[in-house]
């Protein structure tokens, strides 16, 4: 595997990097390893170095898709994160991230995230993306997780 940098820009301006491994790319979608380098509390589901990361980004879909493997419990969890602006190259994958997550846990539990931090005076174009984003995920994440994991296993 190469190594490739995940560039990750926020509503708010930041601009988060981090180095990863490149799995796969082709045909407008990308997987990038991640393995986790201190703990995280990500609304309850927590993560431990050591701990891994595959995370599958499609070039014109409005989010993209963190699957956490924890090592020590033998579950995984599936992040999705609203996003636009997906740009994939073999040593780059640039995305703007739109606040909301959506979290969907081994066990069924299902939760929307962060829809807090959406900042006031969105263009109204860009809150009813995120809107209707949030509401495909909703309707639609276990036929993404299929695929998902349908792919990473192809590679």
């Amino acid at each position: 595997m190469s190594l490739c940098i995940e560039k990750k820009l926020t509503l708010s301006g930041e601009t988060k990097t981090y180095q990863c491994d490149l799995v796969s790319l082709r045909d407008g979608t990308g997987i990038l390893r991640y393995v986790i380098d201190q703990p995280y509390d990500m609304a309850g589901f927590k993560l431990s170095p050591g701990d891994e990361t595959l995370a599958v980004y499609w070039h014109r879909r409005p989010y993209t898709l963190y699957i956490w493997h924890r090592a020590r419990h033998g579950d995984r969890a599936y992040y999705f994160n609203v996003a636009d602006s997906v740009a994939l190259a073999q040593d780059e994958f640039v995305w703007r991230d739109l606040a909301v997550d959506i979290l969907v846990t081994d066990d069924g539990t299902v939760r929307v995230l962060d829809e807090h931090e959406l900042p006031p005076g969105l263009p109204p174009s860009l809150l009813e993306y995120i809107l209707k984003a949030k509401d495909h995920i909703l309707a639609h994440f276990q036929d993404i997780i299929e695929e998902a994991e349908s792919m990473i296993s192809a590679v």
